[in-house]
This record gives structure tokens, sequence and C-alpha cells, in this order.
């Protein structure tokens, strides 16, 4: 499976209206791949929460529901979920704001408001939100009222620039430098306090970014909630699509081929080199009607995608572990023979 049938299957997980407890279990347990770490507080100060795009929606006070329960006043920490895989790269799986230390044994999804609803559609109001920046963030109502006023005042400050670009990204680089191994270049999650105010809000990246995504109250063994979360993406389909991934090839991804081959041709030999230097991993790739002449000029070659090509021609993905000094001929019918000719 590769990224992109998981983003399509992923689409239906996050469009679910029931969460899987066991699921979100394993989603916060730590293993080779995964990871989860709180990474801020948000300030609750009436209980009335609201979840929508930071970004794109918060600040207008649009599409951004708010629950239709409240929880107590309070501060409380936001954990987020990561998942990191060759297949892809490092994600937010899930966030949650933990209203207690109780474990939620079920999940049920949160209603919002009828006022807030992000849409109203013939048949009842519609849950979730739309995510169309590809962030999303937890806040108290009033403390959205503070952001909306922030962000409206900012921009009167500042008619000719984008309070992302110009404002935004420079605090979520800093999160990035401070935490690397947890976000994708540029930054996937912050804690920001409202200037005026103090109040604290957290926002974070959305799994594979823009869609509509559910929310859901935890409840523990007591009948109790104990947390708001938003799945985002599921961790077991890209652990199983990744493992597929590294069946394939574990090694450097860099190999070298022919521009021919680059270029749609077929594999007329392939061979293994020792790769001193690690930018490649030691398979070129040579294609048809191709001559001492061609293959002189470095200009006729490039490094490409070792699990592309095994995509094109998945004869090969046997032969790729075959160690340095391994030859093989490629076959017209798109089969492999071994050359083994003594040098």
């Amino acid at each position: 499976m590769d990224i992109q049938k998981v983003f399509e299957a992923n689409t239906k997980f996050i469009s679910q209206f029931e969460l899987d407890a066991e699921l979100m279990k394993r989603t916060f347990t730590k293993t080779e791949t995964r990871e989860h770490l709180i990474v801020g507080t948000v300030d609750l100060p009436t209980g009335r929460i609201r979840i929508g795009d930071a970004l794109a929606y918060m600040g207008t006070l649009e599409y951004s529901p708010e629950l239709n329960k409240t929880v107590n006043p309070g501060s409380y920490p936001v954990e987020l979920a990561f998942i990191t895989t060759k297949l892809d790269t490092v994600r937010i799986t899930a966030a949650r704001i933990k209203l207690s230390n109780e474990e939620a044994v079920k999940y049920e999804l949160a209603e919002p408001t009828h006022e807030t609803t992000a849409f109203h559609c013939s048949d009842g109001d519609m849950t979730g939100f739309p995510v169309d920046a590809g962030v999303m963030g937890f806040m108290d109502v009033s403390v959205m009222e503070e952001y909306s006023e922030f962000l409206q005042k900012w921009h009167e400050e500042n008619p000719d620039k984008n309070h992302y670009d110009d404002y935004f990204a420079a605090i979520f680089n800093e999160s990035y430098e401070k935490l690397p191994q947890y976000q994708r270049g540029g930054g996937d999650f912050i804690e920001w306090s409202i200037p005026e105010t103090g109040h604290r809000v957290v926002i974070n990246s959305t799994g594979f970014g823009d869609g509509f995504y559910q929310v859901f109250w935890g409840i523990d063994k007591n009948g109790e909630i104990c947390e708001v979360t938003v799945p985002l993406i599921n961790a077991d389909l890209l652990d199983e699509a990744n493992k597929e991934y590294l069946e394939v090839w574990d090694g450097i991804e860099a190999c070298i081929v022919t521009n021919h081959i680059a270029d749609g041709g077929e594999i007329a030999y392939m061979c293994r080199e020792e790769s001193e230097k690690g930018t490649y991993n030691g398979w070129v790739f040579y294609g048809y009607d191709e001559n001492d002449e061609y293959w002189d000029n470095a200009d006729n070659f490039c490094l490409y995608s070792t699990h592309g090509l095994a995509k094109r021609f998945p004869n090969i993905i046997p032969l790729l572990h075959s160690p340095a000094g391994t030859a093989y001929f490629g076959n017209k019918d798109g089969t492999f023979e071994i050359d083994d000719r003594e040098e």
C-alpha cells in the first residue's frame, strides 16, 4: 500500500462516527514508530470548548463548533500522538485534551451546539469540523473571542501581511528547532498565549492536512469524561503500510538509473556496486540501446527512488538485497537472469 492509498483510506477513518478505544490506546503507546508527548496547556476559563482550523476559521468565529458539554473550568494538558515511518515522515496521529488522569475505556461522538455547528443539514446538524489550512486548535469559547480580536487588530496594523507567514510561521519554526524529532521542517505544533490576556491555546497540524475531522469524548471506567480527542491518522494502517514498504527495500532510497529508464524505458542490466559515500545504495540500472559513449557521459545518469523503480518493475524486488558485486540481465518479458560471467 503506497502513501496515496493510505491517505484515501484515512479519509474514511477520520469521518467515522465511532472510535475504537483499543486503537486509541495503541495510538498513544510508545513503539519503534510511535511516540506521544504533552506539547502544551490549554486554558479553559469557562469550560466551554471550541475546536476548529486555527489559521483559517477560528479567528473568524466560523466553522469551529462549540462542544455541547461543558467541562470544569481550568487549565489542561494537550497531548499529541506521533508516528514516524520511512514510507512517509513524522505525522501527528491524534490530539487530545486530558481532563483527568483516567484512561478512556470508550468514546462517544462529541456533538456541537446547534448555534455553532459547522454545517446545518436537512436531516440534522453535522458533527466535526473542516480544516483548510492544515491545522487545528483547542480553545475556550472566551479565548477564541480573544483570539479573533487579536487577529483583527493585527491585520489592522499589518494590512499587507499574512498572519501565518508573517507571525505564526516564526513561532512554529521555533517549536521545530526545540523538538525536531517530533515535527516536519517548519514546525507542526505550538503552545501560544493571547498577548493581551495570557490565555494559552495549542495549535497543531492535522494528520495528512486538510479534511473534515470528528471529535470524541473519552469516557473512563467510572463513566466520567476524561478527555477530548480528535483522531487524525489511523496509526495501525500507516504502520502496516510502512511494514510493506520496508519489505520491498529498507536501505538508502536512492539508486542510479540512466535517463532512458528515468524517462520510462526498460531495464536491460542492473548491478550493485560498493557505495562508499552513502549517497546511493549501490544499485545502478542500465537501459536498452545504450553504449559506452552514452555511459561515459555522467549527465546520462540520475538518482532515482528505489521504491519507485520497484513499483514499475516488481520483478527486481527479490533481487534488491543481493550483495555488492551482483548483476542481472533484464529480459524483454520483464524477468531477470543473473550475470555469472567472471570479471
